[in-house]
């Protein structure tokens, strides 16, 4: 057995001296005690970026030194930027402020726009998260049309095709030769659902498990592919609840190469970006680390996973700050050939170049129609709570919709009614966002 080296003095010493500088360190570890701390969301209310935001400040207030209250206000507007120029502009980097964002508000060719006017790249990420990666699925009568381009082909329903999940659509028709076609100007996730419940498109996608599920039990959709989980910063594999569908990446390998497949590459980095939770640039390096060790103990919390799961997704995955920052340094501002392929690609494939704003969206929502409360005509298999809830069978499957005695349009035989008169068996058009939503209106005979 070796014979252990004798500590010398300078080594004594320097042990000595990092002793006390940690000691210095931790004893100079910034308090938040009896502050409010802002906490700007680039997003509307109700949404991901929001609820993630939320919950994941909940806990920071519990683990940050002091337990300060953090106070929430969303700026949605630009596709974020709305939200991270205020940041910029306005906040001091003193930790009493810190923001919710997306990956949409990093997204080069949004940064691009000359209204952006701050740098990702130079935000102290102190976290993130995934919540599972978007499954897509297809009406099974349509699954044959995506490899044989003798059928007509499948419709897929968009916004504007900058969507993850669209991207991959994208992605698979250029590459693997799906024979779709891209219908944009959906102003959201609920007009899209029911669209796809009434047959009017045939492939979509989401990351709601519990909206991919309804589709399956229904036994009239498959699954095509899946973003899949980030595992780590780069291994992608099957989420949990979907592991019978192949992860999409995992479908490309080996059919790309050159500059097709630096710009793929490219992409699917951006994709994995998801929600993530920084403090504006300039944040001193001690405060910094505080938030990084009160998120490092958030998402150790089991009542904080636990919740997590039961509001976004068996997919919900913690990511460090420091991967945040490397995906962010990686895609934010890419070689200008990586994303005019992009650009092509999507013309090619009849979606704008560019991501349209919310203006747009809604503009070309309205020309095409694709703006109005999606109506159905069904028989209400039951009515409960007075009328505050319908059930009815929609393309074989059960739908509910609440029904508001203020907010609700309620007529039977062309006359106002109230909710109460509903009843089992009237056969009634129903306008509505999605299963289990309010309806705006009801209009039964």
């Amino acid at each position: 057995m070796p014979k252990l080296k004798r500590t010398s003095m300078a080594t004594l010493i320097a042990l000595a001296i990092l002793a006390i500088s940690l000691h210095t360190t931790s004893a100079a570890e910034p308090s938040f005690k009896g502050k409010k701390i802002d906490v700007i969301i680039g997003s509307a209310t109700g949404g991901g970026t929001d609820g993630t935001t939320r919950l994941i400040g909940r806990y920071l207030e519990k683990y940050l030194p002091g337990n300060p209250e953090m106070v929430y206000r969303n700026l949605p507007g630009g596709a974020g930027t709305k939200a991270l120029n205020y940041v910029v502009a306005s906040v001091k980097p003193d930790g009493l402020t810190w923001v919710g964002g997306a990956s949409n508000h990093i997204d080069p060719q949004v940064l691009i726009k000359s209204y952006v006017k701050y740098n990702p790249t130079k935000f102290e990420y102190f976290g993130g998260v995934s919540r599972g990666g978007s499954v897509i699925f297809i009406h099974k009568d349509k699954l044959k049309n995506l490899t044989d381009p003798s059928l007509p082909p499948v419709v897929v329903g968009e916004l504007d095709g900058n969507r993850g999940w669209a991207q991959i659509v994208l992605w698979g028709a250029d590459v693997l030769n799906w024979n779709i076609k891209f219908v944009v100007g959906y102003p959201g996730t609920s007009f899209l659902l029911m669209a796809m419940r009434r047959g009017e498109i045939d492939m979509i996608g989401t990351s709601n498990v519990a909206q991919v599920q309804e589709f399956f039990r229904t036994g009239n959709y498959i699954g095509v592919t899946q973003r899949g989980e980030a595992v780590g910063a780069d291994a992608i594999v099957p989420r949990a609840a979907f592991a019978d569908i192949p992860v999409f990446t995992h479908m490309m390998a080996g059919k790309t190469s050159g500059t097709q497949k630096e710009s793929f590459e490219f992409w699917a980095m951006l994709d994995r970006l998801d929600k993530w939770y920084a403090l504006p640039p300039g944040a001193p390096a001690d405060t910094i680390a505080a938030y990084r060790q009160a998120y490092q103990k958030t998402v150790e919390d089991p009542e904080f996973l636990r919740n997590a799961l039961l509001q976004f997704s068996d997919g919900f995955n913690p990511e460090r700050g420091t991967d945040i920052a490397r995906m962010v340094d990686i895609t934010a501002y890419p070689r200008k050939e990586l994303t005019d392929y992009i650009e092509r690609m999507k013309v090619r494939h009849g979606l704008p170049a560019q991501p349209l704003t919310d203006e747009e969206v809604a503009q070309l929502a309205k020309e095409k129609g694709l703006d109005k409360m999606p109506s159905i005509a069904a028989k209400l298999a039951d009515v409960s709570g007075g009328g505050r809830a319908v059930v009815f069978m929609v393309n074989g499957e059960e739908q509910s919709a609440e029904i508001s005695s203020g907010r609700t349009a309620i007529t039977i035989s062309g006359q106002k009614a109230d909710r109460a008169a509903l009843k089992p068996g009237m056969t009634c058009d129903i306008s509505y966002p999605g299963n289990k939503q309010e309806a705006a209106a009801i209009a039964c005979q």
